[in-house]
């Protein structure tokens, strides 16, 4: 099926998360949604799989059509983080996170280990990496935050993180779609906003607690990235809910 130039820039802003069993599962999900899904995110259970198995997993999902979100949310201290960015600035990998509450030592390495890689041959014809910090995630309100003792509500945490990783040189952050308009609003449309807990037809992922709808983000925040796992995953007819919901973002764009 033939995307209309709506559809595809829609395309280019839905990231499908492969949480799946195997590595099989996922690249065979990469398969068959490469042509609705721009970018596939690749989180720690994944990435620790293929590696076990001796697959590069990120070749491996570029050979398929689509970019990877390395969410490895990388937090240590600022030498180790710096050596991990280099690591993850390699050709397919559109974007990849930090943890802000990692500090501005840990946050500027991440950020000059991946610009190094960047610019050496290593990358040379390939688009840098885009290094994103997560605000506070998803899957955490203020009740969680308070059991924690951190004295602050979900929403000031998440725009503070948001002013620090602006000012400390990051391309971006996660935070929920729900959040993304307010913080476009205040700290611009040249940063990107990668949104996960996007919800569809009644089916949304278990462990978000701050969820939102595909045609609704990119309504309101112009540069947000979305992050799409069990909605398309767990449909009967994965190609299709992931075309329905290109459409759905499309009139909005």
């Amino acid at each position: 099926m033939e995307l209309t130039n709506k559809e595809q820039q829609a395309r280019e802003r839905v990231c499908l998360a492969l949480d799946v069993p195997s590595v099989r599962d996922a690249l065979a999900m990469a398969e068959e949604l490469a042509p609705y899904v721009g970018t596939f995110k690749v989180g720690k259970q994944l990435h620790t799989s293929a590696g076990n198995e001796g697959v590069n997993i990120i070749k491996e999902i570029r050979g398929r059509g689509g970019n990877v979100f390395l969410d490895l949310k990388l937090h240590d201290t600022k030498n180790t983080v710096y050596e991990a960015s280099k690591a993850c600035t390699v050709p397919g990998v559109y974007v990849f996170n930090i943890h802000v509450a990692g500090g501005e030592a840990m946050c500027r390495e991440a950020v000059r280990g991946a610009y190094e890689v960047g610019i050496s041959a290593r990358m040379e014809g390939e688009p840098m990496p885009k290094v994103i910090g997560v605000t506070v995630l998803t899957s955490l309100d203020d009740n969680d935050l308070a059991v924690q003792g951190l004295g602050t509500t979900y929403d000031d945490l998440v725009r503070r993180r948001t002013e620090l990783a602006r000012e400390w040189g990051l391309a971006g952050i996660v935070c929920p779609a729900s959040k993304a308009r307010g913080l476009e609003k205040e700290f611009g449309s040249d940063f990107t906003y990668v949104t996960p807990g996007i919800k569809w037809a009644g089916k949304q992922g278990s462990g978000q607690k701050q969820l939102y709808t595909p045609d609704r983000a990119v309504r309101d925040c112009s540069s947000s990235i979305l992050v799409v796992g069990s909605a398309i995953t767990k449909a009967e007819n994965r190609r299709q809910t992931a075309y329905e919901i290109l459409q759905a973002m499309a009139k909005e764009l």
